[in-house]
């Protein structure tokens, strides 16, 4: 199994993933919060995009590199404090060499979201071990 360190570093936990679509957390950590002790934006941005990232992962037929190309992502509102968020991503879209991506991202209860997220990400060489 691969870490991704900064993955590690947020203690980003992968909660499923298969046939492109994936979802992934990150606990209530005091040092990941804003003023509010609710989890920053930035956190929840990167959450955002190691989802995205994982469910394109998922679908493509053997391992391959991507990165991120364009990732856009609204903020409704803060999430709860003390609260733990979930990101949940589709990959409905894919080409050669890119893939299209959304999310949605939630604290206590799915249907009242945090952040919705539009990514695009580029399908690159073959990962070499």
């Amino acid at each position: 199994m691969v870490t991704i360190p900064w993955s590690a570093a947020l203690d980003v936990h992968l909660l499923s993933s298969g046939d492109g679509v994936a979802s992934m957390c990150i606990p209530w950590r005091a040092d990941l919060s804003d003023r509010t002790g609710a989890v920053a934006t930035g956190a929840v941005v990167s959450l955002v995009d190691q989802a995205c990232g994982a469910a394109v992962i998922s679908r493509l037929p053997r391992p391959l590199l991507i990165s991120t190309l364009n990732l856009k992502v609204d903020h409704v509102r803060r999430p709860e404090p003390g609260c733990q968020v979930t990101a949940w991503s589709h990959c409905y879209s894919l080409s050669e060499n890119m893939a299209f991506v959304c999310a949605e991202v939630w604290d206590l209860d799915p249907s009242d979201i945090v952040a919705a997220a539009q990514g695009v990400f580029s399908i690159n060489r073959p990962i070499v071990v």
